[in-house]
C-alpha cells in the first residue's frame, strides 16, 4: 500500500501519559512549588508535549480523555458473580466474588490529582484540542477515530504507553511513545514486542488479564503461557475449543474450567471501534501556543526550564551595554563605583566557562517567584564562572593576556573590559582594595580563576550562588542563569558551541548586581545570615586551598591492582562466557539482555532499558542472581569494571606531574549541606570492601611525610542524643558506653556480657537505621530476618528510647507546622511533601524531616572545624596540609615532626566546635596511606 500523502494525525491517551509520568517520578526527588504544589507529573507531561511538538510537528492532535463510567463494560462486568483465581500454594483454582470491572482501581493519589487541573491547562495552553465522551473510555474513542480516520486515507499514531493498544496497530495505525525514545510500534515491532502480530494482541491480553482494570483472564496461565497458546492455537475462542490438547495441566485446565470467563475477558479487553459518535477532523487542527497562558503556568509551577524555552517576555528598560567603553566610560563608572560603593563585575577566563554559566541547565525545575524590589546597595559584584562541563567554544576565544570582564555601578550601565589592559590598572586596584566589599558568583571559581592570571581580589562579601542555596537547596541549579529566573529576571540564552555575544559578560553583571540584594533580603528574612557569614562564605578559600594542594596517590601501585583487576575482570568473563555459550560483550546491554533473555532463557523482565532493549539493570540482575550464577558473575563483573574505570584507571591520568589529584568541592550539591567532591568523586571510595580499601591504600603523603586522619565518632547518633535528650542515649556517651552494645541488650535482651560481634553489628543497624527512618521491610533485608521480626525490634527500640521517639514525632509536628527544618547552625531546608497525602511521598518526607537536622548539624560542624583548623596551622605556621574532606572524615598531608602538634591541634579543634550534653569524641590516626591511617 502506498503511503498516504494526507497529513498523520495524532491521538493522545491522555490519562495514560499522566499516570505514567507520575510512577515515572516516584522514585525520583519530589518535586513541589515552595508552597507544596506538586509539580512532577506535569513536569514530566509537559516535557513530552514539548518533546512531540519538536520532534513531529502535528498538524491535528487531539488530547483523548475519560468520558466517566464505562456503560458497556460495567453492564458486561455485571453478569459475572464470582471468578477463580490460581493459588500457587495450593496449586488449586480458588473461586472468590468478581467486585466489577476496574474494582481493583484505588483512588486517583492525592498529590497526583492537585495536578491535574494544571495538566488541563498546558493542554489549552498549548492549544492542544480536547476530546471526550460521554459514556465512553478514552480507549474505545481513540478506536474508533483511529479506525475513521485511517479510512479516510490518514496515517494514525496512537500516542500512548499501554500495551492493550496495540490491538490497533496496523498498517494506518501506529503506536508512538514519546518517552521511549519516540519508540513507534508497527505490525512488526508489535509482534516483535509482544509474540504475537496485533490482530491477536486481544486474546492474549484476554488469557492474561488485567489486575488493574480487573479483568479476570484465566487463572495459572501468566504472561509467557497466555503468548505461548496464542501462538500455537491462534485465537482464544480455539484454544478453548482444543483445550484438551494443551500438555501443561495448569493451563489445560484452566481454560477447560473457566470458558465464560475467558471470553468475558476478551470482551471486556477488546477496544471498540465503532462507538456512535460525530467528529470533525478540523477539530483536531493544532495551532500555536500561548506563551502568555504558558508563561503564567510555567510561573506558578515554577519550571525555571521551560520558562527560558519561551521567547522572553516584554522587560523593563535594561542597562545599556557598553561593549568598547572610552576612558572617560570607565572613569565614569569606577567613580561611581567609589560613590556608591557599589561596582559588579564578571569576570570570565573563556567564553566556555562564560556558557557553562548561562546555557540552560536541564536539571532546574523551579523558579523563586517574583523579584522582591532591589533597596540601594553599598558593594562591588564581580563574577567568576566555573570550568564547564560542556565543549568549549572555539569561536574568537580570548588568547594571550586578555582576561574580559563585565562591570557595572548601577542599574543603567554596563561596560565590557579586558582588564589586563593599561585602562583597567584603576579597576584592578580596587579589586584589591579590602576597604570595597565585593559580590560574586561562585566565589571559588572566580578566585581560582583570578589566582591563575595574577589578579588579587579581597574582601567578596557576597556570593549570589551561596545566597540561592542556602535560601532553597533543595533547588537542582544554583547557575546564574536559574538563580535569575527564578527571580523573575532573565539573562539572553547562550548556545552550546556558538560564540557569544559581546554584551553576554556585561549582561550577567548587570543582573548579578540586580540579584544580589534581593537575595540577601530573602537570606536575613530567613535568618540564613549567620551560616553564610560563618559557614559557607568564609569555607570558600579553605575549600580552593584544598583542591589547589590536592592528594597524592601513588600511580604504580593504582596501575598494578588495574592489572588485577583486568585479569580478574577476564576470569569472571570466561565463566559468564562458559556458562551462557557464547562470547559477547558483556558491557553491551543489548547484547547482554540477548544472551540472558534468548539465549540462556532466563525470565524475562516487564522492563526496558535505553534503546528498547530489555533492561539489564542492577535490580534486574539481582533478581535474576538469586535463580542462576551468571547473572551475579555480571554483577561482579561490573563492580570490578567500576573500580577499575573509575579509580585504578582514572586516577593516575588526572594525577599532575607531582602525582597529585585535584578534586572539586562543591558546596552547593546537596539538600543537607553536605559538601560534594567532582572530577575525580573522591568521597565516593569504597570503604567496606577489600578493594576499596586497597584503592584507599594508593592515596599517600609527600615524600617525609604521613597522612593523618581525623573523624568524628558516630557524630549523627550523638547529636539524636543531644536533641532528643533521650536518657539512655545521654548516659552511654556521657560514660563512654558503646552504645551499640546497649542497644544489643535493650532491643534484642540478649546479656552485654555474652554478646558475640555479630549481634553487636545488627544492633549498630538497628541504631543507624533508626536515624535513616529505616522500615520494617528496610531493616528485614539488611538483617536477613523476617519482617515481623525487624517490626519487633523497631517498637522495642521505639519503647527503650523514648526520648529518641519523642524527638522523632515532635520533629515531624514542627515540619508540618513550618513546612521546614534547621540545622543547630540554623541552616534550614524546606520539606513541602511534610503533608502530602500520598504515604510514599509523606513517608520520606517525614524520614527527611528527621534526618535532615542530624546530617545537617553534622555537615555545619565538620565546615566549622575545617575552618578552625585551617586558621589554626596558619597561625602556627605549619607546613601541614588539609587535603580532603570526606563528609565526617578530614585527611591532612603533614611532616613527620609536625605529626603530634597537629593531631592534637585537630582533635581539640574538631571537639571544641560546639557545645552539646554528650562529649563530642574526634579519632585521629596516622599512617603511611590512607588506609592504614588508623
Amino acid at each position: 500500500m502506498a503511503p498516504s500523502t494526507k497529513p498523520p494525525v495524532y491521538l493522545l491517551d491522555t490519562m495514560a501519559f499522566v499516570f505514567r509520568a507520575y510512577h515515572a517520578m516516584q522514585r525520583s526527588r519530589p518535586m513541589s512549588t515552595r508552597t507544596g504544589i506538586p509539580t512532577a507529573a506535569t513536569y514530566v507531561f509537559v516535557n513530552m508535549i514539548n518533546k512531540l511538538r519538536r520532534d513531529f510537528a502535528p498538524h491535528y492532535l487531539a488530547a483523548i480523555y475519560e468520558g466517566g463510567a464505562p456503560v458497556h463494560r460495567n453492564e458486561l462486568a455485571a453478569e459475572m458473580k464470582t471468578m477463580r483465581k490460581f493459588n500457587i500454594k495450593t496449586q488449586q483454582f480458588d473461586e472468590v466474588d468478581y467486585l466489577g470491572y476496574k474494582a481493583n482501581r484505588s483512588e486517583t493519589p492525592p498529590d497526583l490529582e492537585q495536578q491535574q487541573p494544571y495538566i488541563r491547562r498546558a493542554l489549552e495552553a498549548f492549544r492542544i484540542p480536547i476530546l471526550s465522551y460521554e459514556g465512553y473510555e478514552a480507549d474505545d474513542v481513540i478506536g474508533t477515530l483511529s479506525c475513521r480516520l485511517a479510512e479516510q486515507g490518514h496515517h494514525v499514531y496512537v500516542v500512548s504507553s499501554d500495551k492493550d493498544m496495540m490491538q490497533l496497530v496496523n498498517e494506518n495505525v501506529s503506536i508512538l511513545n514519546p518517552m521511549k525514545d519516540n519508540l513507534i510500534l508497527d505490525p512488526a515491532k508489535v509482534e516483535e514486542v509482544l509474540g504475537v502480530p496485533p490482530r491477536q494482541v486481544v486474546d492474549v491480553m484476554a488469557l492474561r488479564g488485567d489486575s488493574i482494570d480487573n479483568i479476570p483472564g484465566a487463572p495459572g496461565i501468566g504472561d509467557k503461557g497466555s503468548v505461548e497458546l496464542i501462538q500455537a492455537f491462534g485465537s482464544v475462542e480455539n484454544a478453548l475449543d482444543k483445550a484438551a490438547d494443551v500438555k501443561k495441566k495448569t493451563q489445560r485446565e484452566s481454560l477447560q474450567n473457566n470458558r465464560e470467563m475467558v471470553l468475558l475477558s476478551k470482551e471486556l479487553a477488546t477496544i471498540h471501534c465503532n462507538l456512535p459518535m460525530e467528529f470533525s477532523l478540523e477539530d483536531m487542527t493544532t495551532t500555536e501556543p500561548e506563551p502568555v497562558l504558558l508563561r503564567a503556568l510555567f510561573s506558578e509551577l515554577e519550571f525555571t526550564t521551560l520558562l527560558k524555552e519561551l521567547a522572553p517576555p516584554a522587560t523593563a528598560e535594561k542597562a545599556n551595554l557598553i561593549t568598547k567603553p572610552n576612558a572617560e566610560e570607565i572613569s565614569t563608572l569606577l567613580q561611581s563605583a567609589r560613590s556608591r560603593q557599589n561596582l559588579t563585575i564578571f569576570l570570565q577566563e573563556s567564553e566556555a566557562a562564560l556558557a557553562a554559566e548561562i546555557c540552560a541547565d536541564d536539571s532546574s525545575e523551579s523558579t523563586e517567584g517574583e523579584e522582591p524590589e532591589p533597596p540601594p546597595t553599598e558593594n562591588m559584584s564581580l563574577f567568576g564562572a566555573p570550568e564547564p562541563e560542556i565543549p568549549a567554544i572555539t569561536a574568537a576565544e580570548p588568547t594571550g593576556n586578555t582576561l574580559m570582564a563585565g562591570l557595572a555601578a548601577d542599574d543603567n550601565t554596563a561596560l565590557l573590559l579586558d582588564l589586563n589592559a593599561p585602562e583597567a590598572t584603576a579597576i584592578r586596584d580596587a579589586l584589591k582594595d579590602p576597604a570595597l566589599p565585593k559580590t560574586t558568583h561562585d566565589l571559588k571559581s572566580l578566585l581560582h580563576t583570578a589566582g591563575q592570571r595574577g589578579l588579587e581580589i579581597a574582601n567578596v562579601a557576597h556570593d549570589v550562588m551561596l545566597y540561592s542555596y542556602l535560601i532553597n537547596p533543595t533547588h537542582g541549579s544554583h547557575k546564574l542563569a536559574d538563580v535569575a529566573a527564578r527571580m523573575g529576571q532573565s539573562i539572553t540564552p547562550l548556545v552550546k558551541n556558538q560564540t557569544p555575544p559581546a554584551t553576554a559578560l556585561p549582561e550577567a553583571a548587570s543582573a548579578i548586581h540586580r540579584l544580589a540584594p534581593a537575595l540577601r533580603i530573602q537570606a536575613e528574612e530567613g535568618e540564613l545570615l549567620k551560616p553564610y557569614e560563618e559557614i559557607d562564605l568564609p569555607l570558600v578559600p579553605v575549600l580552593l586551598r584544598m583542591e589547589q594542594v590536592g592528594c597524592r596517590i601513588d600511580s604504580q601501585v593504582l596501575r598494578d591492582m588495574s592489572s588485577k583487576l583486568a585479569v580478574d575482570m577476564d576470569a569472571l568473563a570466561e565463566r559468564i562466557y562458559a556458562m551462557s555459550g557464547h562470547r559477547f560483550n558483556i558491557n553491551s546491554p543489548k547484547q547482554l539482555g540477548d544472551v540472558l533473555f534468548n539465549k540462556m532463557d532466563l525470565p524475562k523482565p516487564m522492563k526496558y532499558g535505553k534503546g528498547k532493549v530489555v533492561s539489564t539493570a542492577q535490580d534486574v540482575l539481582e533478581e535474576l542472581a538469586a535463580h542462576h550464577e551468571a547473572p551475579a558473575l555480571v554483577l561482579e563483573y561490573r563492580q570490578l569494571a567500576k573500580l577499575r574505570s573509575n579509580y585504578t584507571e582514572q586516577l593516575p591520568q588526572l594525577a599532575d606531574r607531582e602525582g597529585r589529584v585535584h578534586t572539586t568541592f562543591n558546596q552547593v550539591g546537596t539538600a543537607t549541606g553536605r559538601l560534594s567532591s567532582t572530577n575525580p568523586n573522591l568521597q565516593n571510595i569504597p570503604t567496606r570492601t577489600a578493594l576499596g580499601r586497597e584503592i584507599r591504600a594508593a592515596f599517600i603523603p609527600a615524600e617525609g611525610n604521613v597522612l593523618l586522619s581525623a573523624d568524628y565518632s558516630q557524630i549523627e547518633l550523638r547529636l539524636m542524643a543531644h536533641f532528643s535528650q533521650d536518657p539512655l542515649l545521654l548516659d552511654a556517651y556521657r560514660t563512654g558506653k558503646d552504645i551499640h552494645t546497649i542497644t544489643a541488650a535493650e532491643v534484642f535482651e540478649v546479656d552485654p556480657e555474652t554478646m558475640d560481634k555479630e549481634t553487636r553489628n545488627r544492633a549498630k543497624a538497628v541504631n543507624f537505621g533508626i536515624v535513616y527512618g529505616i522500615s520494617p521491610f528496610g531493616l528485614a533485608a539488611q538483617l536477613g530476618i523476617p519482617q515481623g521480626e525487624a517490626k519487633l525490634y523497631i517498637e522495642r527500640y521505639r519503647e527503650r528510647y523514648a526520648g529518641v521517639t519523642a524527638f522523632i514525632e515532635r520533629t515531624i509536628s514542627d515540619t508540618r507546622s513550618t513546612g521546614k527544618v534547621s540545622t543547630l547552625f540554623g541552616r534550614t531546608r524546606p520539606i513541602p511533601d511534610i503533608g502530602s497525602r500520598n504515604p510514599n511521598q509523606r513517608g520520606f518526607a517525614e524520614r527527611t524531616a528527621v534526618n535532615t537536622p542530624l546530617q545537617g548539624t553534622a555537615a555545619d560542624m565538620i565546615k566549622i572545624a575545617m575552618l578552625k583548623i585551617d586558621a589554626a596551622l596558619t597561625e602556627r605556621k605549619l607546613a601541614t596540609r588539609m587535603t580532603l574532606q570526606v563528609h565526617d572524615e578530614l585527611l591532612f598531608d603533614a611532616p613527620v615532626g609536625e605529626t603530634e602538634e597537629v593531631a592534637a591541634l585537630v582533635k581539640l579543634e574538631m571537639e571544641g566546635v560546639v557545645s552539646l550534653s554528650i562529649p563530642i569524641v574526634a579519632e585521629v590516626g596516622k599512617g603511611p596511606n590512607w588506609r592504614d591511617a588508623k
